[in-house]
């Protein structure tokens, strides 16, 4: 190998995709934890904010920018089933799931999905009115992102590539996708941790982290006994 080749493979080494960088996790938690005590639902929800990059370095005027009166009024809306929130101003959208009757059967539209899907998706109506170069992207949702429909390849609702786009352009140190409790159908034992973990790591384009009453975990360890984001999750 040249020698130029030499001095720069341990650079590429020091500088891969796990060392090149993440959003502030003690900030994430503080952001997380401010929209979840005053907007939140018991039930499953996600949201989707996009704050300044100072913000998600800082957070100590995170409610500049989540009021807690807009807040109160997205508790409000997505405290019933089926709900979006979708201001026409603000930074914070939100889903629930939906349920979908059809004649060929029924399946449900999971809340993630109803946020970043279809080229006017609330997170791209979100970005379009408030996203500039000094902003940061996160999206959370309480229950991880299901191993069965989310995160498989193959099927109609996985939100692999609608994740990707979402997020691809932004610097990794200001954009996250964060779950609080892992899926109760990917909880079961019949759920390998690595066949979970290898779902989880079909996401592009942005960090996987756990939040939920311990410090935000990074979810990119690859192995399945140690990864922090399994906490609580047995094998057979």
């Amino acid at each position: 190998m040249p020698r130029a080749g030499l001095l720069l493979l341990p650079l590429l080494l020091c500088f891969g995709p796990e060392t090149a960088g993440s959003i502030n996790l003690t900030a994430l938690k503080k952001i997380v934890d401010h929209v979840n005590r005053y907007g939140g639902v018991k039930y499953q929800y996600a949201f989707a904010v996009s704050l300044p990059h100072a913000t998600c370095t800082d957070p100590q005027d995170v409610a500049t920018y989540l009021p807690m009166t807009e807040l109160n009024s997205m508790r409000t809306t997505i405290n019933q089933s089926n709900a979006l929130y979708n201001p026409p101003s603000g930074n914070i959208v939100a889903a629930r799931p939906k349920e979908v009757n059809t004649t060929k059967g029924n399946y449900t539209e999971h809340s993630e999905w109803r946020l970043l899907s279809g080229p006017n998706s609330l997170v791209a109506q979100l970005t379009a009115r408030t996203y500039r170069r000094d902003s940061c992207l996160i999206l959370f949702t309480l229950n991880s992102p299901c191993s069965t429909k989310c995160l498989n390849k193959t099927g109609q609702f996985n939100i692999m590539g609608m994740t990707s786009a979402a997020f691809s352009a932004i610097n990794k140190n200001y954009k996250a996708f964060v779950f609080q409790k892992i899926f109760h159908y990917d909880m079961k034992p019949e759920v390998t941790r690595k066949d979970l973990l290898e779902a989880w790591h079909r996401l592009r384009n942005v960090p996987l982290l756990r939040c939920d009453n311990n410090p935000c975990q990074d979810c990119a360890s690859v192995d399945p006994r140690n990864n922090p984001c399994l906490a609580g999750k047995k094998e057979k």
